[in-house]
């Protein structure tokens, strides 16, 4: 269903880039450059339009973006204006190792870069944080997955299997029995074929029936969330993501007409903004 006349829906995109372009400054002579900010600065630090679109697409506001920032300053040792990679292993209370290395990923960020900018750490702590158990799954599955064939082979999967059972996390002793259950001859019959390789579906068969295997992923995302907005936000901002998911898949299956509200959404709506914001974001989503 198209618009109506001149009227075009608001979407939360715009109301987050305006409140953004309120608050940064343009540097004389340029178009877009932002001269560096003193620490402790209260103008907003997002940059890029990739980094953006992501907050903006998952609600964030401008409070949680400064929360993020104060605490990427108050870890900037050398006061240099970015973090490095060590700071942010101990920001988010993870050692550096295959594993965690992987968050890196999220942001375009080289292993052996030694500085983080502020959009880059958005881009890989946010987008960790409202991963869901099955994305954290495919995270695993795409970090070891080395010659991006789709699938595991022994090689890959041994690999990843020694990751896991690192004694450095907590449980390990769990963990390593529940990946060598899968590495057994029996065991691996019942999730992979007989050609030696594991596919995602596989894969994720392997994990939803063996979900300790992947404690030190689901570890890694409470500590990030912990050292970020807290696990309360972070679970309502992923509850509200999968809201936008289910709006969007039921426009586009209905024209672009969206349900109308039940009556406790519509008694919700009365007081919190938040139901509105999740439509105008999947309406601005469908239309992608």
């Amino acid at each position: 269903m198209g618009p109506r006349g001149k009227q075009k829906p608001s979407d939360a995109s715009n109301e987050f880039s305006n409140a953004l372009n309120r608050e940064k400054p343009v540097a004389k002579g340029t178009k877009d450059a932002t001269p560096p900010q003193p620490r402790g600065s209260k103008v907003a630090p997002v940059q890029t339009r990739r980094c953006e679109e992501l907050c903006s697409g998952l609600g964030l506001t401008m409070s949680d973006i400064r929360k993020m920032k104060r605490k990427y300053d108050d870890n900037d040792m050398y006061h240099s204006g970015e973090i490095t990679q060590t700071e942010l292993f101990f920001m988010i209370r993870e050692d550096r190792r295959p594993l965690t290395v992987g968050i890196l990923r999220l942001g375009d960020v080289l292993e052996d870069q030694k500085f983080l900018s502020f959009d880059q750490y958005l881009l890989c702590v946010v987008t960790f944080a409202v991963f869901t158990k099955p994305e954290l799954y495919q995270f695993v599955f795409d970090l070891y997955d080395d010659d991006q064939s789709g699938a595991l082979d022994e090689r890959e999967f041994t690999k990843m299997s020694l990751e896991l059972q690192s004694k450095q996390f907590q449980f390990s002793a769990n963990v390593t029995m529940a990946v060598k259950m899968l590495g057994n001859k029996e065991g691996r019959a019942a999730f992979a074929p007989d050609d030696g390789l594991m596919d995602l579906g596989e894969f994720m068969k392997f994990a939803k029936n063996f979900p300790v295997a992947f404690y030190p992923i689901m570890n890694m995302q409470k500590n990030v969330r912990a050292s970020t907005l807290g696990e309360s936000r972070w679970s309502r901002i992923t509850a509200n993501k999968l809201k936008v998911q289910q709006l969007v898949s039921y426009m586009r299956q209905h024209r672009g007409g969206i349900p109308p509200l039940s009556v406790r959404e519509s008694i919700a709506n009365v007081f919190s903004g938040e139901i509105s914001s999740i439509r105008k974001r999947a309406a601005s989503s469908s239309k992608c």
